[in-house]
């Protein structure tokens, strides 16, 4: 049973009454709405676009004319495939001289082990177990034992003496990039 056909026209006029008052105060034309309504489409114009031109300079980009060149897209494509290829050249022979899956060992730390190895190298006199554990012949990671040897420790260190370096030198004023 269809619900409107049952209504009362009374109450049907009075529902039509409601949507044109809101339609219209939805329009802009009493100036209290912030932002054009663009969610009705009108008869094959849209109102809030009324003013731009169409193709592909409308925005004023004069480049979009380029990217929609065919030979655009082919040199795009085979720029990226020169890219991706490079990008496994040097991951397969980066791992032949850097061994990245035997440094992941020595930076394998956590704040509380750095937090312990400083105790340790700043008070050396108050830790008795010097020794390293092992788990199945393989040193166990630094992060599960302080004793473990790591790059972490060194290579921040070497960081900051270059920082704080760069920072002293430069507020004297006897910082330069290159040597003469």
């Amino acid at each position: 049973m269809d619900y409107t056909a049952t209504q009362s026209g009374s109450r049907q006029r009075k529902l039509q009454a409601n949507m044109r008052l809101r339609n219209s105060s939805m329009d802009g034309s009493d100036g209290s709405q912030l932002f054009e309504d663009t969610s009705r489409a009108g008869s094959g114009s849209q109102t809030g676009y009324r003013n731009q031109q169409a193709g592909p300079q409308a925005a004023g980009f004069p480049g979009q004319s380029l990217l929609s060149d065919p030979m655009s897209n082919l040199a795009m494509a085979y720029g990226s495939s020169l890219a991706s290829q490079g990008r496994e050249m040097v991951d397969k022979n980066l791992d032949r001289f850097i061994p990245i899956s035997k440094l992941k060992y020595y930076f394998a730390v956590d704040t509380v082990y750095v937090g312990k190895k400083l105790g340790l190298l700043v008070f050396p006199y108050m830790h008795e177990n010097w020794e390293v554990s092992y788990q199945q012949d393989t040193p166990v990671a630094p992060r599960f034992d302080v004793n473990a040897p790591d790059l972490y420790i060194p290579a921040m260190g070497f960081i900051t003496y270059v920082l704080v370096a760069g920072l002293a030198l430069g507020t004297q004023n006897r910082y330069t990039f290159l040597s003469k």
